[in-house]
């Protein structure tokens, strides 16, 4: 984002919870609203601040309750929505950017519109960039690495990797980039600590690129489009 957003987390913010869907900061997806409570949601941010902090559910109890407030997990993702279209029959298309990583303090009444809100609490713990300035040089040799770069999702991270984009972006971006599994994406948004959160993927990169070498003793067993990172 090119510009600072800040965030008041005095109010209310909406909660949008998904049974599979893990948003780290910087990074961006696409989503498609089409529940009328989810619609109010979409509408009253985009009228507003623009923030909708994306949940996990807690367990299955979803599947039975989900009209209601079945439980979520406590870790959430502030995301901001950067681009908006309203269909014609009142569905939404967004790309939500995540931006700040946050803690559920307490869930209030839900909205006029059906849907979940709670006052959140940030999580980040700030570090200088030069604290960081040696985990940033292993993770780009590594990604540099000929074996890690024929895997296309460490081809996409090493096309947008810049100088000028900081080293917990870089970090929150190629996790969001490799890690395909929910849990794992979800203990790199509840960790605090973006050195915690770099050595852990200094460690899955160097475990990817051994596992990689292996393959080629035993032969061919990686696809085009990646290898699993479970």
């Amino acid at each position: 984002m090119a510009y600072t957003l800040t965030i008041d987390f005095n109010k209310p913010i909406a909660l949008f919870p998904l049974d599979n869907c893990v948003l780290l900061p910087h990074a961006t997806i696409p989503l498609h609203i089409f529940e009328q409570r989810y619609r109010a949601m979409t509408h009253d941010a985009v009228d507003s601040s623009g923030l909708i902090a994306m949940a996990i559910f807690e367990g299955d109890r979803y599947k039975t309750e989900y009209e209601g407030r079945p439980p979520i997990r406590e870790h959430v993702c502030v995301g901001y929505i950067v681009h908006h279209e309203r269909l014609a029959d009142g569905r939404y298309n967004m790309l939500l950017q995540g931006v700040a990583r946050a803690r559920i303090d307490h869930e209030v009444e839900p909205d006029e519109g059906g849907y979940r809100r709670a006052i959140l609490r940030p999580i980040e713990e700030s570090v200088m960039e030069i604290d960081l300035d040696r985990a940033r040089h292993d993770i780009e040799e590594q990604l540099r690495d000929e074996r890690l770069r024929k895997l296309a999702c460490v081809g996409n991270v090493c096309h947008w990797l810049s100088p000028d984009l900081p080293t917990p972006a870089v970090v929150d971006l190629t996790w969001q980039a490799l890690a395909r599994d929910t849990p794992t994406r979800y203990a790199v948004l509840a960790e605090p600590s973006s050195i915690v959160r770099a050595e852990r993927l200094l460690q899955m990169l160097k475990r990817t690129r051994r596992t990689l070498a292996m393959a080629e003793v035993m032969g061919p067993s990686v696809s085009e489009t990646g290898l699993s990172l479970n």
